[in-house]
This record gives structure tokens, sequence and C-alpha cells, in this order.
């Protein structure tokens, strides 16, 4: 009888080891991960220019479709993007415009936490085939040709101003769990 409860009781512990472990597995496999690159396209919420915008200066973004990972929802539309502006320099002479450059951080997903967010290989090329390049810039030889580099001291260039409204897209900086 002795024997039996030993027995009985080894089964016990084992059936809750093999329990624990299926438990735990089953775990991992309902974590969903958001796949670095993942697109995520935004519109600014205020209009930006070089003329006023300060470096260190917040910038609004909203997130116009909601992002799916299957069947899932991750990001809502609508969802709040932070950015800030990381430097500013004013045109300049030679023809020289304006340049603005703005840090994505991240987007708050439907759990309210945080996906880092950037301005990616993948998100700038969609940008660029969507006709939203941001930033080109030409050289003051280009722009004054024969005229050469003298004249141009006295050429200052352009302010950039970017409108509320303008749509680009940003794509999840890392793999991130759900």
């Amino acid at each position: 009888m002795n024997l039996n409860i030993k027995r009985l009781g080894l089964k016990c512990i084992a059936l809750l080891l093999v329990f624990s472990l299926v438990n735990c597995t089953l775990l991992e496999a309902a974590r969903l991960i958001i796949p670095q690159g993942t697109l995520v396209k935004i519109r600014l919420q205020q209009t930006l220019s070089t003329r006023s915008t300060k470096e260190g200066q917040i910038v609004r973004f909203t997130v116009l479709d909601a992002v799916r990972i299957g069947r899932r929802k991750v990001i809502e539309k609508g969802a709040s993007v932070e950015a800030y502006v990381s430097h500013v320099r004013h045109p300049q002479r030679f023809g020289r415009n304006a340049s603005l450059k703005i840090k994505f951080l991240s987007v708050t997903s439907v759990k309210g936490r945080d996906i880092p967010v950037e301005i990616g290989q993948h998100a700038a090329k969609t940008n660029e085939q969507m006709g939203m390049a941001a930033g080109a810039a030409v050289g003051g030889a280009l722009i004054f040709g024969p005229v050469g580099l003298l004249a141009g001291f006295f050429v200052k260039g352009k302010n950039i101003e970017i409108p509320s409204g303008t749509i680009l897209h940003v794509e999840v900086a890392e793999d991130t769990i759900f």
C-alpha cells in the first residue's frame, strides 16, 4: 500500500511538470511579435517651419490606418506618435536651404505600450515612392551654374515649411513583443 502511494505521488508530480511545460509553451505561442520594419502610416498634426520651430520641440503625429498582425489589431487608427525636432538649420549663404530633422520615438499600441518607431530603409523607400521624400538638398554650384560661387555668397537659401496634414510612413524599429 505504501508503495502505491509513493507511485501515485510520483505520477502526480510528473503530471504537474508536464502540465507546467505545456502551459508555458502555450503562453509563448500566444505572444505576438510586431516585426521590425512593420510600416505605420502617420499624419503630422501641426505645421513645422524652420522660421519658428526650435530644437527639442515636441512634434505631434497620429496614425492614419490601424496596423494588424494577422487578425489582431496592434495599433489603433488615431493612436499618437511621439517625436521631437532634433536639429534645425536656418537658411545660409550660397543658397544653402534650411533643414529640419525629426527624431521619431514611439507609437502607442492598443494595450497602451510604447512601440519604438523610426524612418528606416523600408519607410524611406515607401515615402519616396509616394512622393513624400524629405530633404533632398541641391548644391550651390548646381543652382547658380556659370555665375559661380562668388555670386552665391550674396544669395541666401530658403526656409522649409512642412504643412499640417503631411502624410508619411515610419516603421517599427525592433521586434516588439505585443
